[in-house]
C-alpha cells in the first residue's frame, strides 16, 4: 500500500509476520511506479513486514523528503519492535544516512557512498551528475547520524568502494566492515537467494560476526560476478594471466561485462604503447555496446594517435 509520495520519493507498507520492520532503500536503476519496491519479491515470501523506500530518479534521497516520509509513517516504525534498514549503492548510503532518523536497531548497505558532493568525494566521479546543491545540502554520512549498529558489505578490490567504506566506518559508530572480494559494486547481488539474504539478516540482527564472515566467505566463491571481477583485477599487473581468464571464462559474461572487460584491457594496451591491438578490442567492445559514446570517442582518439605515430614514421623515412 503506497503511504508517502512526494516529487522525489514514494514509500510503500507491506505488513508481515516477520519479528521486525524491513525498511529498504532502492539502488538507481530502480525507479518508483506506485507499486513496487526494492526486495519486494524477498519480502513477499517469506512474509516479512516492510516499508519501501523508492526513489522517483537517482536522487540518493534528499533528507527534506526522507523527514516528510518518516513523520508520515511514524505510527507504522513505533508498532515496529525492531527497525532495520537495509540498501544498496544509493540504497546503501539511505541505509547509513538516516540511522538516527528511523531509530534503528540494524542497518545494512552494500556498497555505499559517504556522499556523491564532488567536492566532498573527488575520489569518485561516477554519481556526480546526479548531485544537486540544492537537494543535497550537508549530504555526507555524519556522526550524529548513527544509531544501533551497521554493517557494510563492501569489495576491497574496488578502491573507490573501499575508500567510501573506510570514510564512513571513521565517520560513524558502530559501523563493522565486512569484505566480500571480488565482488566490485555488486556486492548485494552476490547474497541474492531467499535462504542467504535471510541468514544474512539474521547474523546482523545477533552480530555474529563469524557467521558474517563464513557468509561473505561462501558468498563471494560462488558470486556471479567474481570470474569478470577476477578478469579485471588482473588486468593491471598480469595482462596475458586477464586474457587467458577472459578466453576461458569470458562467454559467461554479461555483454557489459565482455564490454568493459575489453575496454580496460584496450586502456592497457595503450599504455604499453600496442596502439593496433587495443583498437581492436575498442571495436569488439563495441559490438557489445554499439551505443556507448564513450567507446566511439576512445577509438576516435586512438586512430588520430595512430596516424600521428604514422605520419612521424614517414617523415622520418624520408
Amino acid at each position: 500500500m503506497l503511504v508517502f509520495s512526494d516529487e522525489n520519493l514514494e514509500v510503500i507498507h507491506r505488513p508481515g509476520s516477520s519479528p521486525y520492520l524491513l525498511v529498504t532503500f532502492n539502488e538507481m536503476e530502480m525507479k518508483a511506479n506506485g507499486s513496487r519496491f526494492w526486495g519486494q519479491r524477498f519480502c513477499e515470501k517469506v512474509d516479512i513486514s516492510a516499508l519501501g523506500f523508492i526513489s522517483r530518479r537517482p536522487n540518493w534521497f534528499p533528507a527534506a523528503s526522507v523527514v516528510k516520509a518518516v513523520e508520515a509513517v511514524a505510527p507504522i516504525l513505533r508498532a515496529a519492535p525492531e527497525r532495520i534498514l537495509y540498501g544498496h549503492s544509493q540504497g546503501g548510503y539511505a541505509a547509513l544516512r538516516y540511522r538516527r532518523r528511523f531509530n534503528a536497531d540494524v542497518a545494512i548497505a552494500f556498497c555505499p557512498q559517504i556522499s556523491i558532493d564532488p567536492k566532498a568525494v573527488p575520489f569518485d566521479g561516477r554519481f556526480a551528475r546526479h548531485f544537486s546543491p540544492e537537494l543535497h545540502a550537508n549530504m555526507r554520512i555524519a556522526p550524529d547520524h548513527a544509531a544501533g549498529r551497521a554493517y557494510l558489505f563492501f569489495d576491497p578490490f574496488h578502491a573507490v568502494d573501499h575508500q567510501h567504506a573506510v570514510r564512513i566506518s571513521r565517520a560513524q559508530d558502530a559501523v563493522r566492515l565486512v569484505p566480500v572480494h571480488m565482488t566490485g559494486h555488486g556486492t548485494v547481488r552476490a547474497f541474492a537467494g531467499t535462504a542467504r539474504a535471510l541468514a544474512l539478516i539474521e547474523a546482523c540482527r545477533k552480530d555474529d560476526v563469524q557467521s558474517l564472515r563464513a557468509l561473505a566467505r561462501a558468498a563471494r566463491v560462488t558470486a556471479p560476478m567474481r570470474p569478470y571481477q577476477i578478469a579485471v583485477a588482473a588486468i593491471a599487473r598480469h595482462g596475458a594471466w586477464a586474457d587467458r581468464f577472459h578466453e576461458h571464462f569470458g562467454a559467461a559474461f554479461s555483454p557489459v561485462e565482455r564490454a568493459n572487460f575489453l575496454y580496460h584491457r584496450a586502456n592497457r594496451h595503450i599504455r604499453d604503447g600496442e596502439l593496433a591491438t587495443a583498437r581492436t578490442m575498442l571495436v569488439d567492445a563495441m559490438t557489445y555496446q554499439p551505443g556507448n559514446a564513450g567507446f566511439a570517442r576512445r577509438i576516435e582518439e586512438l586512430d588520430g594517435r595512430i596516424a600521428r605515430g604514422l605520419g612521424s614514421r614517414s617523415a622520418v623515412q624520408s
